[in-house]
């Protein structure tokens, strides 16, 4: 009897102990990353994150195959902000910004706390959303929590793009039923775009705010390059876009070009059948007008710009492929071409703007721009 204790002893410590040198290793990294003894919930939380990864992908701190996305910072979870899960995800796995493998990915504030894992070489993928319950209880409740209590839905799938594209539909059926708690195609999108050899970090942060990749803000990217070599910005020049119609791509020149809504860089107005179709039929793929404007001298010069999407379609071969997973094949073809954005890139007509109030009037509520410049009828 008395050895029968010492054996279930023994075996008990040995289940013990990974825990405790797991959670003492997770409590080490985060101290070193932040500087400070003070680690909080959500330091737990994100290093927890990062330690199952580890686990499931087989990775090693600071493998740069591995990408980790969150949308931690934009989730408040019962009055709580939840950006320290960032330094404690980071301070785990050695994914950061820097590296280009930490991506912050935007979403509203009411959304569920997540984390995501992806590795390039094994097209594994690891999603893990967080229990509130565990997110806002205090640090010492938290390092003890099974993995099970800490993250509602602990998720792992290959989202390799020949299984997206499977013709049984089987990863369809899986985004119907959210394996990936509703962000399937956000998270397998980015993941593939930023695994993708044309993939700079600057459209990464386009690809973190639309929180999606998708043909539409890729050609924005694509739009983008075109301007810096038909429309390039000299000094004392910035850009006035007019998206007109407005799709994804308006996202892209926002972060990228600093075109912000609230600065007036950028007007979105939709075009109505009637205004399409006032246009010649070679202008029907217009994309905006996009002004190279000089504040000191108060004149611009304009391009009115059309996207082919499809082209964009005939060069990913998706032209007759129906399903979610096909646009995240024809993004990830248009990356092939972000030096030759001519391929799908077109000049519709030029304009100049002499005067400030000529730049209003085309900004002015109720005109269409594009008959202002004399594209439209």
């Amino acid at each position: 009897m008395k050895k029968t204790k010492i054996i279930l002893a023994v075996m008990l410590l040995l289940l013990t102990i990974p825990g405790t040198v797991w959670a003492g290793e997770i409590n080490g990294d985060i101290k070193n990353y932040i500087s400070s003894e003070k680690i909080t919930t959500q330091h737990l939380l994100g290093g927890k994150a990062a330690a199952l990864a580890m686990e499931k992908l087989h990775f090693a701190k600071g493998d740069a195959n591995v990408l980790a996305m969150t949308n931690a910072g934009c989730a408040i979870i019962s009055g709580q902000t939840t950006e320290k899960s960032i330094d404690g995800l980071a301070a785990v796995s050695g994914c950061t910004i820097g590296n280009s493998n930490l991506l912050l990915v935007q979403r509203a504030k009411n959304m569920p706390l997540w984390f995501a894992f992806y590795h390039k070489g094994t097209g594994e993928m690891l999603y893990l959303e967080a229990n509130n319950s565990a997110a806002v209880m205090n640090a010492a409740e938290l390092k003890s929590l099974a993995n099970e209590k800490v993250f509602k839905t602990i998720a792992f799938e290959n989202i390799g793009m020949d299984k997206l594209l499977a013709s049984d539909g089987a990863w369809e059926a899986k985004a119907k039923n959210k394996v990936f708690g509703g962000n399937e195609f956000s998270l397998t999108g980015i993941a593939h775009i930023w695994a993708h050899p044309n993939c700079t970090y600057d459209f990464l942060r386009a690809a973190q705010f639309h929180n999606h990749i998708c043909p539409g803000v890729n050609s924005g990217y694509l739009i983008i390059k075109y301007l810096d070599k038909h429309l390039p910005l000299n000094a004392g020049q910035s850009y006035r876009i007019i998206a007109c119609p407005s799709w994804c791509k308006d996202d892209a020149y926002q972060t990228i070009l600093d075109t912000t809504v609230g600065k007036k860089g950028i007007y979105a107005m939709a075009l109505t059948s009637e205004q399409l179709s006032s246009l010649p039929e070679s202008a029907r793929n217009v994309a905006g007008l996009y002004i190279r404007w000089n504040e000191q001298s108060g004149t611009g010069e304009g391009l009115v710009l059309g996207f082919d999407f499809n082209k964009a379609n005939e060069l990913a071969g998706t032209t007759n492929m129906t399903g979610t997973f096909a646009k995240i094949k024809t993004a990830l073809s248009m990356m092939d071409y972000v030096n030759q954005p001519e391929t799908m890139v077109s000049t519709l007509k030029q304009f100049k703007i002499n005067s400030p109030a000529e730049l209003e009037a085309l900004f002015a509520a109720g005109v269409n721009p594009l008959e202002s410049v004399g594209l439209a009828k």
